[in-house]
């Protein structure tokens, strides 16, 4: 049995792509996508457990996925039964997807080696440019909750967007697989055909079959550093329904804008980003497995900001509700009460 394993990266239209193989091959006869439980289409919660990132409790991005997914309880199905469904079924082809295991490191390959053993695998890696990776990255972090400006939040955004130099590299050699696969993605325009011309160059039948999904996680643009000041306030938490609605509502006619001096220093792109471009472009343009179809490489270290984001480093949202926000240590004080208060609710539920 065959097994694809999509691994990401971030913000290289993998929720799309993971839609729209999720129709073509749910119930095809010769390829499988299992079917993921409701929500997101790609296979997380498959990949998470075999991930420290999600399991130690030490990434703040992760700390909710970790909280809900240990909430869960147990009985959930794991990776190695999926795989065991997919020899039974005598299936030809199991193909997997998901962007978490862009946070795979070291200390996890023991555990993806054993996961995957017996089994001929082949890897499959999307990225987009390192510029829009920063950028997306960033504004990724403030859907989830970060309220820092890009530049003090740099670990955050160079470990979430696969940013250090090398970690590419790193990436594709970390996973066990017999053959490796790079597909180089545009992000403007996006490509609609992604999902089928990635199913062709993986040699999967009736690759035309992935019909293009609307573009999920649309971009916030110029509202981003506004729901950057909703999660500093401890209003909500980035985009969740709290977050939205307090956003649809801050917005009423329109905002107006004010000039904050120093504000770009603090949308600046640390070299060690324009670094790692570089050393990325090297490495792709010696793969033998590079699939680039739009000429991305070509690109690829381009430091030109996209719009919204220069917008955002000259000038910041006029919005009276969120200035005087309460002092962090409170804030702090609230958030230990809420995880104490979590902690027990989780000890009461593993029980």
């Amino acid at each position: 049995m065959q097994v694809i394993v999509h691994a990401g990266l971030h913000k290289s239209g993998t929720t799309s792509l993971q839609e729209a193989w999720r129709r073509a091959y749910a119930d095809h006869p010769t390829v499988w996508y299992p079917p993921p439980p409701p929500g997101p289409p790609g296979h997380h919660r498959l990949f998470r457990p075999l991930l420290r990132a999600f399991t130690d409790g030490l990434a703040p991005d992760l700390l909710g996925a970790s909280i809900a997914f240990q909430g869960r309880g147990v009985g959930r199905q794991t990776l190695a039964d999926v795989l065991a469904e997919g020899r039974r079924n005598e299936v030809g082809t199991v193909v997997l997807s998901s962007e978490d295991l862009d946070r795979a490191h070291e200390d996890d390959r023991a555990a993806l080696e054993q996961a995957l053993a017996g089994e001929r695998v082949t890897l499959v890696l999307t990225a987009t440019a390192p510029i829009h990776r920063w950028c997306s990255g960033w504004q990724t972090l403030v859907k989830h909750g970060l309220a820092q400006y890009p530049a003090d939040a740099a670990r955050h955004v160079v470990e979430f967007a696969a940013l250090r130099a090398g970690r590419l590299a790193e990436r594709v050699e970390l996973i066990p697989a017999s053959r490796h696969v790079v597909r180089l993605v545009r992000n403007s325009p996006p490509e609609p055909d992604l999902a089928a011309d990635l199913a062709a160059a993986l040699g999967l039948p009736d690759a035309r079959s992935a019909v293009a999904q609307p573009v999920h996680n649309a971009s916030l643009g110029t509202d981003t550093e506004v729901v950057l000041r909703i999660n500093r306030a401890d209003l909500a938490l980035g985009t969740d329904r709290v977050g939205r609605d307090l956003l649809e509502r801050l917005r009423g006619d329109g905002f107006a804008y004010r000039d904050a001096p120093g504000l770009e220093e603090r949308y600046a792109v640390p070299d060690e980003v324009l670094e790692a471009a570089a050393v990325e472009a090297a490495w792709l343009g010696d793969l033998d497995s590079l699939l680039d179809p739009h000429g991305v490489l070509a690109t690829w270290t381009d430091p030109t900001l996209p719009e919204w984001y220069r917008t955002i480093s000259r000038r910041e949202a006029a919005v009276p509700e969120l200035e005087g926000a309460e002092d962090r240590e409170t804030q702090l004080w609230r958030a230990r009460q809420e995880r104490g208060a979590y902690r027990k609710g989780l000890l009461r539920l593993r029980r």
